[in-house]
């Protein structure tokens, strides 16, 4: 049986949900799948990075940007385990305001609050670190084109 995955909950009973909820979980809810979202996009561009690293560029730039490609192909590997990480607390998130909407478990927004709160966090975290990780592979790349492309002029 396939893991339940937030994405794949039929429109008519999220609707449904959505109209058992009350504001705060309903709150919640929103939040919680437009983080999903954009979890997904961030696992769509960091595959992309990957692929950009290892597959394209290692192979044109010399042993002076060795280092450095390594260092992000890595920090690159530890934000892919982030991003699963807190997409697997955030699907948890979501299935439990899901539960108390349909009155499977009772409504605690309690402990829906604190659960939001550490996802908060850790979205935040993660949007850091992946803008700071671009930035850094966008300048790296940047040097090994502007190098490439001094040397081509010679």
């Amino acid at each position: 049986m396939a893991a339940w995955h937030p994405t794949f909950t039929p429109k008519i009973r999220i609707m449904e949900t959505a109209l058992n909820m009350s504001a705060r979980s309903l709150q919640f809810y929103v939040i919680a799948k437009k983080w999903f979202s954009d979890l997904q996009f961030y696992k769509i561009e960091t595959a992309f990075f990957h692929s950009l690293i290892e597959d394209h560029f290692i192979h044109l730039t010399g042993a002076k940007y060795m280092p450095g490609l390594r260092q992000v192909n890595n920090d690159l590997l530890k934000l892919d385990r982030d991003i699963d990480e807190t997409e697997g607390l955030l699907g948890g998130q979501i299935k439990h305001v899901e539960l108390m909407a349909e009155d499977i478990i009772p409504e605690d927004t309690e402990a829906a609050t604190i659960t939001q709160v550490q996802l908060e966090y850790r979205i935040t975290s993660l949007l850091h670190d992946y803008r700071q990780l671009k930035a850094e592979l966008f300048k790296l790349v940047e040097r090994v084109m502007r190098e490439t492309w001094a040397g081509e002029q010679s």
